[in-house]
């Protein structure tokens, strides 16, 4: 279940319920482009949805993800249909998409709704701004471990995490070849296993160690507007 509708009114999520659609979806199936108008805002269940910014030259870059405690396309709930960001599936799994007028017609009407949607913003407005700072002054190994923790915090389980070069190139703004080399060192550190399937954690108090300061920053924000994000 997506945390923000179960955090909703019994009123107010009733009517998201009655024109939701959950399906399943693949790892880089893309939600939204840049530029383009949103016809619908999607709430993770247990998938991870990566926002990232075009550059002129080289791949994009990853400038934030969702999960089961957000929503994606949440700038249209405010305001803008136009993203300014790429949207794309990083975790495969359920997501349930609303059409853009059912989630406003709630929001017009729900002061709650309201309230909760803008918690939510503020909260991923200090994912962003951490992960600019975390970016620029900390170690690949600790990034990925960070990325790593918030997987597990938003999916609950124990299965792999998809390895994907190209998707976790951009999440940590490195080459493809290096995001296998960041893996391995974690690898042969004991805190993680590479196979075909994906990354397990193994040692996830190891991780803990090894990510740096962002990752509690970040979760502390969550849990403090949105104290439903990480129950």
């Amino acid at each position: 279940m997506n945390r923000l509708i179960a955090a909703l009114a019994p009123t107010d999520r009733d009517a998201l319920d009655a024109c939701l659609a959950v399906d399943r979806y693949r790892l880089g199936d893309v939600l939204h482009q840049a530029g383009e108008p949103i016809s619908h805002v999607y709430f993770p269940y247990d998938a991870i949805v990566a926002h990232s910014a075009a550059q002129d030259e080289g791949a994009p870059v990853e400038t934030g993800t969702v999960g089961c405690e957000g929503v994606v396309a949440a700038a249209a709930l405010i305001g803008d249909d136009l993203p300014f960001e790429r949207a794309i599936v990083q975790v495969p799994g359920r997501i349930a998409a609303i059409p853009i007028d059912a989630v406003q017609q709630v929001r017009a009407r729900s002061a709650a709704f309201r309230a909760l949607i803008g918690a939510y913003v503020q909260a991923y407005l200090a994912q962003m701004a951490q992960s600019i700072v975390c970016n620029a002054s900390h170690t690949s190994e600790a990034r990925l471990s960070r990325w790593l923790l918030m997987c597990l915090d938003r999916t609950r389980g124990t299965a792999p995490i998809p390895f994907d070069n190209r998707m976790l190139a951009e999440t940590l703004a490195v080459g493809r070849p290096t995001v296998t080399v960041i893996a391995s060192t974690l690898q042969t550190a004991g805190l993680v296993t590479l196979g075909r399937e994906g990354i397990t954690v193994i040692d996830r108090e190891g991780l803990e160690e090894a990510a740096c300061d962002c990752y509690g920053r970040v979760r502390r924000v969550f849990e403090r507007v949105l104290p439903l994000s990480y129950s």
